[in-house]
């Protein structure tokens, strides 16, 4: 019972805290109820008007699954083994240069969105359907809220008055993004370039390396062709880097068929020639020379049928790349956009009431 006592005696050490008493605070907002729902009113009134003066945009997603390269030394053994560890052994043993980890920067670069600004889409307006460029809808047809114009007013200005000091640029296109040169790109060019960035996203799964491409436009229709358009272009790009090197190999294996089939021709017509013009001649001498053209000949056309097996091969090894990306799932035109009207008018609202409820608490402290 004494080391109790002991216990008890330095727990009681130090001052006593009073409890908080909050039935002052809960009669303070139930005294100000009407004024509470009046800011929170009030701030469901801005959370629909933020709403109503923001365009909104739809996202569409596209999933795409790439081929990977690995070693052909580790065997099936090793990768069940490594599967049952919880180990990948494919992130260890790729030996392709254009990782799928990089598959998000070549969406990003410069010469893709370059690609991309020709799209052909089609452009919805109250009188009919534009066909124009992804270009021209970006610089010409995507709309801003009304204090966008207002915040950018002074910036219009500054460029108006530099522009009459300065030359303007030309482009090709009548102001579109028709030119191909990254080094000296346009106004128009990285307006556009800087829209495509931010509109984009692209995210790769560590461990199955899924690819989900996210566009989010304005137009719900123009986003779906967007994200479609960004896989066909990176499905051009990978496997021009992946045949790439099987190509120079067919064209290297072509160009000595063409060298070997010309070299078994002239052996086997010399060989036809000299065979046809000896016939009735018996000298030792000429039949040596005779045998010398025939084994000429069978070899001419061994290394013939050989390179004609290499060529074969070649070719079966470009059609064998082909193939690096297999489509999940396709972009779809979304009916949900977003900022969601009826969501703003209740965040606004939750946060009107805070706001007057802070605001009284503040006063009386």
């Amino acid at each position: 019972m004494k080391k109790y006592d002991e216990f008890d005696d330095v727990a009681d050490i130090g001052p006593a805290k009073d409890p908080v008493d909050i039935k002052p605070y809960i009669h303070l907002v139930l005294k100000n109820w009407k004024k509470i729902f009046l800011w929170a009113f009030l701030g469901s009134l801005f959370g629909v008007m933020i709403g109503l003066s923001t365009p909104k945009t739809y996202t569409s997603e596209t999933i795409v699954a790439p081929e990977l390269v690995t070693r052909s030394s580790l065997g099936g053994g090793l990768n069940a083994l490594s599967s049952l560890a919880g180990i990948n052994m494919n992130s260890f043993a790729l030996t392709d240069a254009m990782h799928p980890d990089l598959y998000p920067e070549v969406i990003r670069s410069v010469d893709m969105c370059l690609a991309l600004s020709d799209l052909p889409v089609e452009v919805a307006t109250r009188d009919s359907v534009v066909h124009t460029t992804l270009c021209d809808y970006i610089l010409h047809y995507n709309k801003a809220p009304w204090w966008g114009h207002v915040f950018g007013l002074p910036m219009r200005g500054l460029s108006w008055m530099k522009g009459r000091f300065t030359p303007e640029e030309k482009t090709e296109g009548g102001g579109e993004v028709a030119g191909v040169d990254t080094l000296r790109l346009s106004r128009e060019q990285e307006q556009v370039i800087a829209a495509l960035r931010s509109s984009i996203t692209a995210d790769v799964l560590k461990k199955s390396y899924v690819l989900s491409v996210k566009v989010t436009m304005q137009d719900r229709v123009i986003a779906a062709q967007v994200a479609n358009a960004v896989i066909e272009r990176l499905q051009e790009f990978v496997v021009d880097y992946r045949i790439e090197i099987s190509r120079k190999e067919l064209e290297y294996y072509q160009t000595l068929y063409n060298q070997r089939h010309a070299d078994y021709l002239a052996a086997q017509q010399a060989y036809a020639y000299y065979a046809d013009s000896h016939q009735g001649t018996s000298s030792r001498a000429s039949r040596i020379y005779e045998q010398q053209l025939q084994n000429e000949a069978l070899l001419q056309f061994q290394m013939f049928n050989q390179t004609a097996q290499n060529l074969i091969a070649a070719e079966a090894k470009v059609q064998r790349k082909s193939p690096v990306l297999v489509t999940i799932q396709q972009g779809y035109a979304s009916r949900r956009g977003s900022p969601s009207t009826v969501m703003l008018a209740i965040l606004w609202f939750i946060m009107g009431a805070a706001l007057c409820i802070g605001w009284l608490f503040w006063k009386k402290s």
